[in-house]
């Protein structure tokens, strides 16, 4: 009892009171007629003409009042006021009225600490890239200011570095970008002066985009973006060091970043982004395994073995500008792919694919003459080698050619005279003399001179019936 003498309110005026109050005057005469209490009352005791609730002191309700406001003095707060209580005092309902007390304290209400932090609550993921995005600026940082773009599906980032952070300069960034991504569903970002302008507000609703802004003063509700802003801070200052201007500096940040597999996703942003993984420098480590694959593909696919040859081999390929002949022979020089071989053929080189080369023995002898296609002609030279394919499309009608009777068992094409009727018999019964022929004979092979484009006039080939 020494401790509640310390307070304003004495024993001896609880001991007083405690007889005439309501609740605890019939609890006491039971108590000095010794009644046998049952439940909660078997624990009340009375010392000193005051009643005792285990070691507390139960205090009527004409100083309950009293006892809170020195419980109070201090404002020690709720948790410390139960605590305080439960080793003194006791009534019916007391934490109630604890907690009653504190919550109608003006001063406790003004000066009160932040309330306990809630339970973080994560975006939902969106199901596609570019449906969600978040912005924020980052900066200053060697004098640039940087407009983040952060992919929340993939974790794609977009950066733009920047002088003025203008609302003017921030939608044309945004305008670049969504020209190369598209639009996407809900912008998010905090309540800067830049996003919250009724002119990016408008160029939000004209392109169908769901704005939305965090609290004020609460920048980890755009947490996504503002975890970037710390991560290219630290980059583009531990790059400090590093030779070039800024903008290599973040170019070379990005490629870096969006190789790396995310924690998070467990993929890179390119992978999830793009659809496939970015080459970059540490790709030259790994061994060139995609041509070895597609080889075993190809030869899975379509069989090449009877069509394989090496350096050195004898083989026939295939021409489409020589007039009098389809296939020339020559040797291997180089293999320039699966598919594609380089042949010498008579001092001239030609690439051919597998389709226009066959194999052939190794005693092939080439005869025929392979005009040089790249060779350069003179006029003079065209106009002559023109006469002559006109003189020998004439000499090309099988209908008129009759053998020489000067060369012997050779023969050559001559232009019969008009006055011979060669359709009253057959060609095989026409028998001309050389006094018989009105036009020059023709050589029996022409020269065959390219023009100048390069190509070579042939005689055409006439139908005789």
């Amino acid at each position: 009892m020494t401790q509640i003498e310390t307070l304003p309110v004495t024993s001896r005026e609880l001991r007083q009171e405690t007889g005439k109050d309501e609740e605890l005057g019939p609890l006491l005469r039971a108590l000095r007629e010794g009644r046998n209490l049952q439940g909660r009352e078997a624990q009340y005791t009375i010392e000193d003409g005051c009643i005792l609730y285990g070691q507390r002191v139960c205090i009527p309700k004409k100083y309950q009042k009293n006892i809170l406001d020195e419980l109070h003095t201090g404002h020690l707060g709720m948790v410390k006021m139960k605590a305080l209580a439960r080793s003194f005092v006791y009534w019916k309902d007391i934490d109630k009225d604890i907690e009653d007390a504190v919550r109608n304290c003006v001063d406790c209400a003004r000066h009160k600490t932040d309330p306990a932090k809630a339970k973080v609550h994560y975006w939902e993921y969106p199901s596609m890239p570019w449906e969600r995005i978040h912005i924020d600026f980052a900066g200053p940082i060697f004098e640039h200011m940087f407009l983040l773009i952060v992919d929340a599906h993939s974790k794609w980032l977009e950066v733009y570095p920047m002088k003025l952070t203008t609302t003017k300069k921030t939608i044309e960034c945004l305008r670049d970008s969504f020209a190369r991504f598209g639009l996407p569903r809900i912008l998010v970002s905090d309540n800067g002066s830049q996003f919250t302008s009724h002119e990016l507000q408008r160029f939000m609703q004209s392109n169908g985009i769901k704005h939305k802004t965090s609290a004020p003063f609460k920048p980890s509700s755009n947490g996504q973006a503002e975890r970037y802003v710390a991560t290219l801070k630290q980059s583009l200052r531990t790059m400090q060091k590093y030779k070039g201007s800024i903008q290599q500096k973040l170019s070379t940040f990005l490629l870096q970043y969006r190789k790396a597999p995310n924690a998070t996703t467990t993929h890179s942003p390119a992978m999830l982004f793009l659809k496939r993984e970015i080459r970059t420098r540490i790709d030259l480590l790994l061994p060139e395994l995609k041509s070895r694959v597609q080889d075993r593909i190809r030869k899975g696919v379509f069989e090449f073995r009877d069509r394989k040859f090496d350096i050195g081999d004898k083989v026939a390929v295939r021409i489409y500008r020589a007039a009098n002949s389809k296939w020339k022979f020559g040797k291997i020089v180089n293999k320039d792919g699966v598919l594609h071989y380089t042949i010498e053929v008579q001092g001239t080189l030609v690439r051919r694919h597998v389709d226009q080369i066959r194999p052939v023995g190794d005693h092939v002898q080439e005869n025929d003459f392979i005009p040089n296609v790249h060779r350069r002609f003179s006029a003079t030279d065209i106009r002559e080698s023109n006469q002559n394919l006109q003189h020998a499309e004439t000499a090309e009608n099988p209908s008129s050619q009759v053998p020489n009777e000067e060369q012997g068992s050779s023969s050559t094409s001559a232009v019969p005279s008009t006055d011979v009727p060669t359709h009253d018999s057959p060609p095989s019964d026409v028998q001309l003399d050389s006094s018989q022929m009105q036009s020059p004979p023709v050589p029996a092979s022409p020269r065959q001179v390219p023009r100048l484009s390069g190509r070579i006039r042939r005689p055409p080939k006439r139908l005789d019936l």
